[in-house]
């Protein structure tokens, strides 16, 4: 498993190339469907770390409760 620090410097390149790409081919939309995903996927991912170790954040987080539907 990567570090936080791993896939963020990973997300970032990926973001960078997509965007000089854009710069290029003069379309603002390439690649928008795989930003949207990673940065989706990292969000999620970011979300279930600090839910398995919240540390000195845990005095801000507010857990739903699950309910029975």
């Amino acid at each position: 498993m990567r570090s936080i620090k791993e896939r963020l410097e990973q997300g970032v390149l990926i973001l960078e190339i997509l965007d000089g790409r854009r710069d290029k081919t003069s379309t603002p939309t390439l690649g928008r469907d795989m930003e949207w995903s990673l940065i989706e996927r990292e969000l999620r991912e970011l979300e279930e770390d600090i839910l398995a170790d919240p540390g000195a954040l845990e005095k801000f987080l507010v857990r739903k409760r699950q309910s029975d539907f």
